[in-house]
């Protein structure tokens, strides 16, 4: 009897030296996890200064041991906490106007720059494509879009994406400057190009592309009124169109 008491209390020890084990190397990823993503975040702000800019309203901390004394404290991923193809999720550590800490999160495309939004003209009408939109899991109309890429330039990029979705090229190019779509929760910017077009856009089924169509400038603005077209690139574009007409 006392035999069997001696092994169970051994086995139980062991179990209990295996526990302790397998939380103090769970603990050791995480802080590890913790370190790699802040340590990536401190580089970007290296190499990306516009997009870490101080300002009086809410600096940012950058300091890397106030960064690990508050992960520690408030239990909360800070840095770049996930990585794409396409995006950066960050978590900042603002300071707020009463000396307090606080996360705050912003979203950030791979490429900083050369984002493009797309108004194809073609005999006297705008194309819209209709697409599918994963994250609002339901089609919308807008102008053609895409992210920056590395090593051409946003007008470069801006012909790129025409042949890729409609299958054409411009013959003529104009700019209209850059637009915002959601400074709450993104640091991007696009540029706005209008394209004219020297020959009938196809119809290309690509990125849950399904098709397009050709509006003219009447019926686009009463698309937009009657909630057709709900795209903010789309609605930013047409905007800084709609002052230079």
């Amino acid at each position: 009897m006392k035999k069997w008491i001696i092994i169970t209390l051994c086995v139980l020890f062991l179990l209990g030296i295996g526990i302790v084990f397998a939380i103090i190397q769970s603990n050791n990823e995480i802080k590890g996890t913790e370190m790699d993503s802040i340590e990536k975040y401190l580089e970007l702000s290296r190499t990306c200064t516009e997009l870490f800019a101080q300002s009086e309203e809410l600096p940012l901390v950058l300091d890397p041991k106030e960064l690990y004394a508050f992960a520690q404290k408030s239990g909360r991923r800070i840095g770049i906490v996930y990585e794409s193809h396409y995006h950066l999720m960050v978590v900042d550590v603002v300071r707020a106007k009463n000396g307090s800490l606080f996360a705050y999160e912003r979203l950030m495309n791979r490429v900083m720059r050369g984002a493009v939004v797309i108004v194809p003209y073609y005999n006297g009408k705008y194309i819209l494509l209709r697409q599918y939109r994963h994250a609002l899991r339901e089609y919308q109309y807008g102008f053609p879009r895409g992210f920056g890429e590395e090593g051409i330039s946003a007008k470069e990029n801006a012909g790129k994406e025409l042949w890729e979705e409609l299958g054409v090229q411009a013959e003529k190019w104009k700019s209209f400057g850059k637009i915002v779509p959601d400074s709450g929760a993104m640091s991007s910017k696009a540029d706005v190009f209008l394209a004219e077009l020297n020959e009938a856009p196809q119809v290309i089924q690509e990125e849950e592309i399904v098709g397009h169509i050709a509006l003219d400038w009447e019926q686009l603005g009463e698309w937009i009124r009657d909630g057709k077209i709900t795209d903010s690139f789309t609605l930013a574009a047409y905007a800084k169109m709609s002052l230079q007409k």
